[in-house]
């Protein structure tokens, strides 16, 4: 049918209804209900929901069993690990006690799942788990082939290399240049294949690529000397080395990158609300930290800062409509889990033991790419 077809009938709808009273507005219900379900010629028809039914009601799921359900990924110190007592640490834990403290009320309805690079999507779309969060880099791709959806982007990152230190050429413009061919450990089914493939194919450098199916594996073959380098996300690499290499001196960090990762938590794509609600609550992490919000200043922020401040803390009514949330959940946010500059500070900057600059990693008025959109209209 013709688009312009279709609203000549909608209008054709109206008019009965405002003509004919009572029976016609119901008449011009039922015929309009009938256009809609119309596909437009030429036009795709709107997505199905994600196989094994899981569509919308996440926000609902959630209260009903009192736990967010977080996929993680096991990515080194100051990412995501346990610690000796068995609890989760990291980056991309403390996001996820943000979520549980928003809609659950405590950071203790974090419900941490371990998953893995080969897993992620399929456990997500099949409602194993309610959000991602893990250093899943979003692609155009992933985004319209795979039913997720990333809201946001929480760390800025890019591919780097780590090697052994015994192992020469100390650079990639020197691999490059070498003669002597070099391998690299790469897990397969991530952009890391993808770009390292890209960068051989576009350098002629003598690098063979050593596939493991893990994370785990690429980094055991790697520390083994399987491997003369190992690739992944550079934020990584420093947390994989603190955490799992034999000794961390043994190994550096080369400078160079070879592609841009932004990494993001990832949803289904059959609920907008959940969706917004994920975003929204990294993005206060952001807008605390711009506003000088610390979990310390909070309470007396909400009194003395701006409106804006004190729209985000529960101070003035508002932050909850449209979310489905109550207006207290930014404050029990940055109370309980902090701004973005104290998540990323305790796990991977200069309190962590990785002291990792924030680079572009910092906010917009620091020279870094983190940047909150305003809570009003």
């Amino acid at each position: 049918m013709r688009r312009s077809t279709r609203m000549a009938l909608g209008a054709v709808c109206l008019w009965i209804g405002a003509t004919l009273g009572a029976a016609g507005a119901a008449a011009s219900s039922r015929i309009a209900g009938q256009i809609a379900g119309l596909q437009i010629a030429g036009l795709p028809a709107a997505p199905a929901a994600p196989a094994g039914g899981h569509s919308a009601g996440t926000l609902e799921r959630v209260r009903e069993a009192g736990a967010v359900r977080c996929g993680i990924t096991p990515s080194g110190a100051g990412l995501a690990a346990m610690d000796e007592a068995g609890h989760w640490r990291g980056f991309f834990a403390d996001m996820c006690r943000a979520l549980a403290a928003a809609v659950v009320g405590s950071t203790e309805g974090a419900s941490i799942v371990e998953i893995g690079t080969e897993n992620r999507f399929s456990v997500l779309r099949e409602g194993s788990v309610d959000v991602v969060m893990e250093g899943t880099t979003w692609t155009l791709q992933r985004e319209a082939s795979l039913a997720v959806a990333f809201p946001l982007v929480y760390m800025f990152d890019a591919q780097g290399f780590m090697a052994h230190r015994s192992v020469e050429p100390p650079t990639l413009a020197a691999i490059v240049r070498s003669s002597q061919p070099a391998s690299v450990c790469v897990v397969e089914g991530t952009t890391t294949v993808r770009n390292i493939e890209d960068w051989v194919a576009r350098t002629g450098a003598r690098l063979t690529l050593k596939r493991a199916r893990s994370t785990e594996g690429a980094l055991g073959a790697f520390f083994n000397h399987h491997c003369d380098l190992y690739t992944g996300d550079r934020v990584g690499l420093y947390a994989q080395r603190a955490q799992a290499a034999p000794n961390s001196d043994d190994y550096r960090i080369l400078p160079e990158v070879i592609s841009r990762e932004p990494l993001a938590p990832m949803v289904r794509n059959d609920d907008h609300v959940w969706f917004n609600i994920v975003r929204w609550v990294i993005l206060s992490t952001i807008l605390a930290e711009e506003k000088g919000v610390t979990a310390a200043t909070a309470a007396q922020r909400r009194l003395d800062g701006d409106m804006e401040t004190q729209r985000l803390l529960g101070g003035v009514p508002g932050l909850g409509q449209g979310l489905g949330l109550d207006d207290e959940w930014g404050w029990r946010v940055v109370t309980q889990v902090g701004s973005y500059a104290e998540i990323y500070d305790r796990n991977l900057g200069q309190s962590s033991p990785l002291k990792i600059d924030r680079g572009i990693n910092s906010l917009w008025s620091a020279g870094g790419l983190l940047y909150a959109p305003p809570l009003g209209w």
